[in-house]
């Protein structure tokens, strides 16, 4: 017989969204496509253009898919952060939901990726691939924070399944690549001293830049004993930042955030 919860769970229709979002010149809107539950709104912005993105769904489960392209070009500088946190459920059928981003930035132009934190549940099951391609003569920051479990609620223990994997390339060449694969007990994996060591809160931040190896000193400086940061060619700083929870993550990432795009936070992601 047919696990009940399993069949009503592929049976329900689930979430489909696809965003297109392009802006161009001094940071005019040259086309924005919207398709199910994947939104952008705009906010206003003393510099550039800040693009919200909003999945009208309320998180991400099990054969869920959003798809999002965001491109950038001339000297046009756009933001792209969410409404709030990302929250990936429990899937009761064990199936990946399916989040593919790519952006691409040209020119002399600059684009800050900058989602709030992802919340992983337990039972979760998330496959997730970001493309970046960039210009050596662009700016890109892409910072991607992540939360295991509602500590707040208990929720110490976590299964399920993750998969991400971050690519990015300068000038159609390959220049940096980070993947991630956590299946079955994720808090035993999360436990380990070369994971995260116990920690509940990550994040990577990789800025594409030409004066990213002007600014590492000061990243470091701002970075806990458990974090660290590295220029690994002259355009690319790499950072990985870990705490315990998600509060000392975010007072470490908005100082961070605040020096590299030298504009104003994004109104979501104020204390």
């Amino acid at each position: 017989m047919k696990d009940l919860s399993t069949s009503l769970e592929q049976d329900q229709p689930r979430t489909i969204g696809a965003l297109d979002l392009r802006v161009g010149g001094t940071g005019q809107l040259r086309h924005l496509y919207q398709q199910g539950a994947s939104k952008a709104l705009f906010a206003r912005k003393r510099d550039g253009t800040e693009a919200i993105f909003i999945n009208t769904s309320g998180g991400i489960t099990g054969g869920d898919q959003l798809n999002g392209y965001f491109e950038t070009s001339d000297t046009a500088c756009l933001s792209v952060t969410t409404q709030g946190c990302e929250r990936i459920y429990r899937s009761r059928a064990c199936v990946n939901g399916t989040v593919d981003n790519r952006l691409v930035v040209r020119n002399q132009s600059s684009l800050f990726w900058l989602p709030q934190e992802t919340l992983f549940y337990d039972g979760g099951h998330l496959e997730r691939h970001l493309t970046i391609d960039v210009s050596s003569d662009a700016t890109a920051l892409i910072v991607e924070p992540m939360l295991f479990g509602r500590l707040a609620m208990g929720e110490h223990h976590l299964s399920g399944n993750l998969q991400e994997c971050i690519t990015l390339s300068i000038d159609a060449q390959l220049a940096f690549q980070d993947a991630t694969h956590f299946s079955g007990n994720i808090t035993q994996t999360l436990d380990r001293p070369a994971v995260l060591a116990g920690a509940r809160a990550t994040a990577l931040v990789v800025f594409s830049s030409p004066i990213a190896g002007a600014v590492l000193p000061a990243i470091r400086d701002m970075l806990n004993e458990s974090s660290g940061a590295s220029v690994t060619q002259d355009h690319l700083l790499i950072a990985r930042l870990i705490a315990p929870d998600g509060m000392t993550l975010r007072r470490m990432l908005v100082p961070i955030i605040t020096m590299l795009t030298q504009t104003d936070l994004p109104k979501t992601w104020r204390l």
